[in-house]
């Protein structure tokens, strides 16, 4: 079961790819269960694209943006 922190975590990163610095455990998370991917970027940097396993559960959830 995901936390509220993890929830709107997939939720955030759904509406647009966010360049982060750091891995936090909500991110860990998302990416143990498979709904994150991470691709590393240059200069240390990770960017973060919601995986279709993400995308198939905040479907699910009525949280996919879809109207």
């Amino acid at each position: 079961m995901l936390s509220p922190h993890e929830l709107a975590t997939l939720m955030l990163l759904n509406s647009s790819e966010r360049r982060i610095e750091s891995l936090d455990p909500d991110v860990l998370a998302l990416h143990h269960y498979e709904l994150v991917q991470v691709h590393e970027l240059r200069g240390g940097a990770a960017a973060l694209q919601i995986s279709a396993r993400g995308r198939d559960l905040l479907k699910r959830l009525g949280m996919d943006g879809a109207r």
